[in-house]
């Protein structure tokens, strides 16, 4: 009775009857297998898993309870359980066909693709009737890239058993991928019909909205599917819905950053790191909307290095652009962004793939970028190369950059994960200071030789722990020279080292927890005429932790320290640096976020670390001088006004203490505080169209030290107002309009530097 009750929904009417089946013969294993559905039914999954075990235990050649038992541990990530438990279930019951089926799924998961394939057709030779190994099987032949058999074997699934929800979602998205998008409507919306509580079909709905260039319809798939989320709790734990959820967000802030919603862009990212900072999706949607913010260089190819280290086997390209920093290119012209098919890829195949874009304008200005990626087995590749020149909008402002880029992956095991890159740089520029003054060299030439070299490594010791490790090595030559009253000087810098981090992340229901070490060491070199004049050995080792604490449903709290010990030829600093931080839902259509924390800024080889670059949304990485130690303090307030229309506000201020001097003078720290302060308005006007509008402030003032003031402002405002307009048209089409203004005004200390003029 328990188990016709519960397919007809009246889990109030099968639990009593469950439980009334257990209490009759508590020796009756079938009884406790009727228990675990009904537990599982409500939620329930450790409880589900448990009265499994006990049916399995009572009866050990029970196999159906083995299946879900096995089921159960695979929903919760734990496979090497859930395959151990499926391999005593295939040596009762060799040929069932929902054993079979269960040791595909896992084989799938373990990238053993052909053991999957041979044990789904078997199971389809055992029971035809089945359409779950036929879902399997299209999986592993989309796995081989065999996309035409895939689609055939996921048609007669939902075929066979036409009201599962699930097989018409997964067949949607198979359309999806070989680019029929009508059928990839037809069947998504079958999904949704069928089961109006399941998110995975808005999801995959969302994803293909955004392709076909309908970002404002997108917006509205997204945003169901991350309403019904907690609906999938019958398949998946707590903890794999927290990870459902944040990738989901992340998809919402891809779809934002479309509309040019960036801000709003940001702070989805970051939310969804701190629901699951291993989601790699999250870390390169972040480093992305990073591309076009000055002073968040480091944040950017930071993301990006953690994106690498968390990703599994997938076929995003690794653009070399994204990778460099300080190229001086310009904003928005594709070159600096990628359109990515998704950036989770749920049905990944053995493919090679090419991405080519370009650029010109006036003053000699153009450049390429050409990416090959592919997936081959437990095997991705990236090889890229990029070339951006300019004549300049002055004499001697030219510059050229030629990058290179090497990058493989391979995963070892499904838990054990293996990369490594080489990247190779060359960059040949004029005089490119903006002084204040409109001052510039016109003798000037500078250029960079980089070679480097990375290994990282990613161990998943169950669903809940999570290593990453990663190791660079990095070789620099920066000649440079210029004219003096006594002809050309020539003078060579040179930069070896290597930097260390390891990190381990834990996830919990209800928090979670990233600790990490770091040690960086280098040498930097001048030489003139060939010798060595001056060496400057620095050494930094750090370590840190970081927790985020959902205090209640509304509420995520972030608390960390680090401590960093800084020692170079000129001056020693050991500091400790607390960081707290606070996001608040105050309703579905108000959020405040706040923190605070102080910074070191280390010395890092290639401006990238795994240390998380953000605190509650607030950037905690800039580009500032090596050794520099800050406190940061901000709080924001996002909201939404109404269904398509979105604002907020942001302050951040930041006191200084930069290192300078050394040498034959005396060492001190020059003290500024750095304000910005942020309002914007994000308006989709409607499906096709959107409207930003920004108010950006940055104020620059020096409180105290020596050197500087003698050639920098001691007061420095600047304000912008920058408007955009966008157009998307569902036949691929877009276009956008915007324009900025600027104003900016300095002082200068006249005492100190009497041929300046404020303005």
């Amino acid at each position: 009775r328990s188990n016709v009750e519960l397919t007809q929904n009246r889990k109030a009417d099968a639990r009593a009857d469950a439980e009334r089946a257990v209490a009759a013969d508590p020796g009756s294993s079938a009884a406790y297998l009727s228990l675990s559905l009904v537990q599982q039914a409500e939620f329930d999954l450790d409880a589900a898993l448990a009265s499994a075990r006990q049916a399995v235990e009572l009866d050990p050649g029970n196999v159906r309870a083995l299946v879900q038992e096995s089921s159960l541990l695979f929903g919760m990530g734990r496979l090497k359980e859930a395959a151990k438990v499926a391999e005593r279930a295939r040596r009762q019951a060799p040929d069932d066909a929902m054993v079979n089926t269960i040791w595909g799924f896992l084989q799938l998961a373990r990238n053993r693709v052909e053991d999957a394939r041979e044990t789904f057709q078997a199971a389809i030779a055992q029971d035809s009737t089945l359409g779950l190994p036929h879902l399997g099987l299209g999986l592993a032949l989309f796995r081989r890239n065999q996309t035409e058999a895939a689609v055939a074997e996921m048609r007669k699934a939902a075929l066979l058993e036409p009201k599962v929800s699930l097989y018409n979602s997964y067949l949607g998205k198979a359309f999806y991928e070989v680019k029929d998008d009508r059928r990839a409507q037809k069947y998504l919306d079958v999904a949704k019909e069928l089961d109006p509580r399941d998110p995975t079909p808005w999801l995959y709905d969302a994803t293909r909205r955004q392709t076909i260039n309908r970002p404002g319809e997108a917006l509205d798939s997204v945003e169901k599917s991350i309403e019904l989320n907690d609906n999938r709790m019958v398949y998946r734990s707590r903890l794999l819905l927290d990870d459902d959820r944040a990738t989901r967000e992340a998809t919402l802030a891809r779809i934002y950053e479309s509309l040019g919603f960036e801000p709003l862009a940001r702070e989805k990212a970051a939310q969804s790191l701190s629901l699951d900072p291993t989601n790699y999706s999250a870390h390169r949607f972040l480093s992305d909307s990073y591309a076009s913010r000055p002073g968040y260089e480091i944040a950017r190819v930071s993301e990006l290095l953690q994106a690498q280290l968390l990703q599994p086997i997938n076929i995003n390209p690794i653009q070399p652009s994204l990778v460099a920093t300080n190229l001086h290119t310009l904003a928005r012209t594709g070159l600096t962004q990628m359109a990515f098919n998704e950036y989770m890829s749920l049905f990944e195949r053995d493919q090679t793939q090419l991405y080519a874009s370009g650029v010109g304008g006036n003053n000699g200005t153009w450049g390429d970028e050409v990416v090959v990626s592919g997936v081959n087995g437990p095997f991705s590749y990236s090889l890229g190369q990029f070339r951006y020149q300019t004549d300049g909008f002055r004499p001697n402002s030219d510059f050229q950059h030629d990058l290179y880029d090497v990058f493989i992956q391979a995963a070892v095991t499904p838990e054990f994960n293996v990369q490594a890159e080489y990247r190779h740089r060359q960059s040949d520029y004029g005089d490119l200071n903006f002084n204040f003054d409109g001052s510039f060299d016109p003798t000037s030439r500078d250029s960079l030789n980089e070679d480097i070299g990375r290994i990282g490594a990613r161990y998943s010791v169950s669903p809940q722990n999570t290593l990453i490790a990663s190791l660079i090595y990095a070789d620099r030559d920066h000649p440079f020279s210029y004219l003096t009253e006594n002809g050309e000087f020539r003078l060579k810098n040179q930069l070896e080292g290597w930097q260390g981090e390891l990190q381990w992340l834990y996830k919990a229901d209800s928090f979670n927890v990233i600790t990490g070490i770091g040690v960086y060491q280098d040498e930097f070199s001048t030489l003139y005429l060939g010798e060595v004049f001056d060496e400057f050995p620095t050494d930094h080792k750090t370590a840190y932790g970081y927790t985020n604490v959902q205090l209640a449903k509304n509420i995520v709290a972030t608390l960390g320290a680090a401590y960093d010990a800084y020692d170079s030829q000129y001056f020693s600093l050991n500091q400790f640096n607390p960081k707290i931080g606070l996001r608040w839902s105050i309703t579905n259509h108000l959020a405040l976020r706040a923190a605070a924390f102080e910074v070191v800024k280390r010395d890092l080889l290639v401006n990238q670390t795994v240390e998380p670059t953000q605190v509650a949304g607030f950037n905690q990485f800039f580009d500032d001088a090596n050794g520099t130690s800050s406190k940061n303090y901000g709080i924001g307030l996002d909201a939404r006004f109404a269904r398509t229309v979105f604002g907020g506000l942001e302050f951040m201020r930041r006191d200084l203490d930069i290192p300078f001097g050394g040498g034959p003078g005396p060492f001190d720290f020059e003290k500024y505080q750095f304000d910005l302060s942020r309002a914007y308005l994000n308006w989709l006007v409607d499906r096709n169209w959107s409207v930003t509008l920004e108010y950006l402030y940055q104020g620059l003032t020096m409180q105290g030290g020596q050197f500087l003031r003698t050639t920098y402002p001691t007061q420095l405002d600047t304000s912008r107002l920058p408007l955009n307009i966008r157009y998307f048209d569902p036949s691929g089409f877009f276009a956008g309009a915007g324009a900025t203004y600027v104003y900016q005004r300095m002082d200068y200390d006249a005492e100190a530097n009497p041929a300046a003029v404020s303005g």
